[in-house]
């Protein structure tokens, strides 16, 4: 892990969790008449790489009223999101030594917790698929890193819990990366189960 200058983390699963996922974009999909009339690989794609306006604007009217008919769901699940303990402590020590940045597969109310949490302050920037427009594995969205940073991709380390989206995504334009495996006892010898581990292996390289 020597010469890495950017790290980019994903963000859910990664550095915090949903309590209390109810996958309230999908109960809306269920609890409409003729799925707003589109695909549900579509419907998702929209819910993911538009913004609030944008959606209200692009789906039938029949998902704004689902959407206020059903927001306690979606208080419910964003008032459930947490830290994971040692995420904060472990951000501040790698910002000493690295350029931090985040990238995020979301639909637009689960920005709102990363303010909330104040996990926004440890990043130069953040670009979230709502508002990008593309979601990774896409490499457009990895891509914008690099410009942004101007860094080489063997200079730049992605920290994320998908195999998919983050690992291969990234792998696949030169980046390295480090898988983080919260929830099972994996083998994979280039997969950690917590942030404090990433410190060690940085620490070690150099």
């Amino acid at each position: 892990m020597k010469n890495i200058k950017v790290i980019v983390f994903d963000l859910y699963n990664t550095l915090v969790e949903i309590r209390n996922n109810n996958k309230f974009f999908l109960q809306l999909y269920k609890e409409s008449l003729n799925g707003f009339n589109i695909d549900i690989s579509l419907y998702l794609e929209l819910v993911m790489t538009k913004n609030e306006e944008e959606l209200f604007k692009i789906l039938p009217d029949e998902f704004s009223e689902l959407f206020r008919k059903y927001e306690h769901v979606l208080n419910e699940e964003v008032n459930s999101i947490f830290v994971y303990d040692e995420v904060l402590n472990s951000l501040q020590e790698l910002q000493k030594k690295h350029r931090l940045f985040l990238i995020s597969n979301l639909a637009f109310p689960y920005k709102k917790p990363v303010y909330n949490l104040g996990i926004n302050s440890y990043f130069e920037t953040m670009i979230f698929s709502c508002d990008f427009g593309h979601m990774k594995p896409d490499e457009k969205i990895f891509r914008e890193i690099e410009k942004r940073t101007k860094v080489q991709p063997e200079e730049v380390l992605m920290i994320g819990d998908s195999l998919k989206s983050d690992i291969k995504g990234a792998e696949k334009i030169g980046w390295k990366s480090i898988q983080i495996d919260r929830k099972t006892n994996s083998n994979n010898l280039n997969a950690i189960k917590d942030l404090t581990q990433l410190n060690k292996l940085l620490i070690t390289s150099y």
